[in-house]
C-alpha cells in the first residue's frame, strides 16, 4: 500500500495516476473536506489532521509514503520523514513547481514578515475615503486561516482594515471569527480563482495590498499576482519554508531507494519510475516484496479450464521471478499432468488429498476434511508470509460449498495479507461474498463438452 499525503488538486491527480497503474493506494488528507474531494480519484481516503502515533501507524503499515502535501505544510513534511526513517519505510517528496515572481514583488520570509510589509505598504498608500476622510488602506489576504491571526494582530494594531479570503469550511469561518474578523472583512471561496476576478475584487475592496504564499500555479499563486498588476496592488509573497532534508532526485538516482532516505521527484511520471524501483526495498525486513498491490482472482463457472488457468498463472509468475505456492483442496486421486510441470518450475503445491473426494458423488468422507483441514493450514502459512508472492487456492470453492473451510476464516487471512500478495482462487459455485471483494472475476461457460463420451485424457483433461 502506498501512502500519500495530501489534499491538494495536484496530489488528487497524482492518486488518480497511482491507482491507474494498478498501486494500493490510501490518500490522507488534513481536512474532512479535503478528503471528499478526493475520493472520486479512486483511493481509499482518510480525513483529519494526523498527530505523531497516527502518523507512525499508516506509515508502518505502508510499503512506501509519497508527500505530496502544500508547500506550506511543512509539520507534516517533517513528521513523515522521521515516521518513515523510524520505521524503514522509503520516502519521496513530490513538490509542486514554483511560481516565477515578477517584477515589483515584495518578497517575506514568514507570516509575520508579511503582515509586518503588508501594513507598511498599506499605511504609505492612504488615500482618501469615501466621504473624503484619510484611511491607512486596505490589505485582501489569501493565504488561508491557518496563520490568519497572526495578520489580523498585526493589521488592528495599526488600524489597517484586513479583508481574509477563506475556504468556506466551518474551521476556516472559526479561525477567522477567533482572529476578531467582523463578517464583512470575510470572504468565503473556493479557489483558485481567476485573475479577473481578484482583481475586480481587490477594486470592489479598494485594497492597495494584496498577500499570498508562493504556493505554486497549481494553488493559483500566478492568477494573484496577475490580479494584484490589473488593480494596481502591491503583491506581497510569503516564500516556502524549506523543505525536510532530501538525497538526489529520484530521476537521478540509478540506486533503488533506501528506506529511510528523503528523496525528490516531480513528475507523476517520476513518481511511478520511483516505485517501480523499490521492488524488493520497500520493507526491508520483507525482501522479493513488491509494491504493487495484490488482487484476488476468482476463476469460476461450470466450465472446464479453472485450474488450467491458475497453473497458467502460477507458470507466469515464476517465469518473472515471483514466489509461488499452489495448494490444492479436496482434489484427490491421480495427480493431473500440471502439477509436474509447476514442480519442476519451482512452484511450491501442497496437495494433501490422496483418496478420491467423496465431493463428486455429492458428499465429503473423512478423507476429505482431513485434507481441506490440511490444505487450509499451508494457505494460512502461505496468506502471512510477506515472502510468497502468489498464492493459488485450487477449489478452494468447493470446500466452502461443503463447509470444509469456514469463510470467515478465509476473509481474515485475505484481509491480513501482505498487500503485494496476489491470491487466486478456482472451483464451481464461488461465493457471492468472495465475488464481492474479488479484484477480477473469470466465468468459466460450458458451451460443449466432449465429456461423458470422450472420457479425460492424459495431458489434456488430465
Amino acid at each position: 500500500m502506498i501512502l500519500l499525503l495530501g489534499g491538494t488538486s495536484d496530489a488528487r491527480e497524482l492518486a488518480a495516476e497511482l491507482r491507474g497503474a494498478g498501486y494500493d493506494v490510501l490518500v490522507s488528507t488534513a481536512s474532512d473536506y479535503g478528503a471528499r474531494l478526493a475520493a472520486p480519484a479512486g483511493a481509499a481516503v482518510r480525513g483529519g489532521r494526523l498527530d505523531e502515533e497516527e502518523l507512525a501507524r499508516l506509515v508502518a503499515d505502508a510499503d512506501a509514503v509519497v508527500d505530496a502535501t502544500h508547500p506550506f505544510a511543512e509539520v507534516i513534511s517533517a513528521a513523515a520523514v522521521k515516521a518513515c526513517a523510524a520505521a524503514g519505510r522509503p520516502y519521496l517528496r513530490v513538490p509542486r513547481a514554483a511560481t516565477v515572481l515578477p517584477a515589483g514583488v515584495v518578497r517575506a520570509a514568514d507570516a509575520a514578515d508579511a503582515a509586518r510589509l503588508a501594513v507598511e505598504l498599506a499605511r504609505a498608500r492612504a488615500g482618501a475615503g469615501p466621504a473624503g476622510e484619510r484611511h491607512p488602506g486596505t490589505i485582501l489576504l489569501t493565504v488561508g486561516s491557518k496563520t490568519l491571526a497572526t495578520y489580523a494582530r498585526v493589521a488592528r494594531a495599526a488600524g489597517v482594515r484586513l479583508v481574509a479570503r477563506v475556504l468556506p469550511t466551518p474551521e476556516a469561518l472559526a479561525a477567522c471569527a477567533e482572529a476578531g474578523l467582523e463578517p464583512r472583512d470575510v470572504v468565503a471561496m473556493q479557489g483558485p480563482t481567476s485573475a479577473g476576478l481578484d482583481a475586480a475584487l481587490l477594486r470592489h475592496l479598494n485594497a492597495t495590498v494584496l498577500v499570498t504564499k508562493e504556493s505554486g500555479d497549481a494553488g493559483g499563486a500566478a492568477e494573484k499576482l496577475r490580479a494584484a498588476g490589473l488593480a494596481g496592488a502591491t503583491a506581497v509573497v510569503v516564500e516556502r519554508p524549506a523543505a525536510p532534508a532530501a538525497g538526489s532526485s529520484a530521476a537521478e538516482s540509478a540506486a533503488a531507494p533506501k528506506p529511510g532516505r528523503p528523496e525528490v521527484a516531480g513528475t507523476p511520471a517520476e513518481v511511478l519510475g520511483w516505485l517501480r524501483g523499490l521492488d524488493g526495498n520497500a520493507a526491508p525486513e520483507a525482501a522479493g516484496r513488491r509494491v504493487a498491490p495484490g488482487l484476488l482472482q476468482v476463476y469460476t463457472g461450470d466450465g472446464k479450464g479453472k485450474t488450467t488457468a491458475a497453473a497458467g498463472q502460477a507458470l507466469r509468475a515464476r517465469g518473472a521471478g515471483l514466489t509461488v505456492v499452489f495448494i490444492q483442496f479436496v482434489k484427490g486421486g491421480p495427480e493431473s499432468s500440471e502439477l509436474a510441470s509447476l514442480r519442476v518450475a519451482g512452484v511450491d503445491v501442497v496437495r494433501p488429498a490422496v483418496a478420491r473426494s467423496g465431493l463428486l458423488r455429492g458428499a465429503a468422507t473423512p478423507d476429505d476434511r482431513a485434507a481441506a483441514a490440511a490444505a487450509w493450514a499451508a494457505a494460512r502459512a502461505a496468506l502471512s508470509d510477506p515472502a510468497c508472492d502468489l498464492v493459488v487456492l485450487d477449489e478452494l470453492h468447493a470446500a466452502l460449498r461443503h463447509r470444509l473451510v469456514a469463510l470467515d476464516e478465509v476473509f481474515a487471512a485475505l484481509a491480513a495479507r501482505p498487500s503485494h500478495q496476489e491470491v487466486v482462487t478456482t472451483g464451481r459455485g464461488a461465493p457471492e461474498e468472495l465475488l464481492a471483494v474479488a479484484g477480477l472475476i473469470t466465468e468459466m461457460t460450458a458451451v460443449r463438452h466432449p465429456y461423458p463420451d470422450v472420457p479425460a485424457r492424459r495431458g489434456i483433461e488430465l
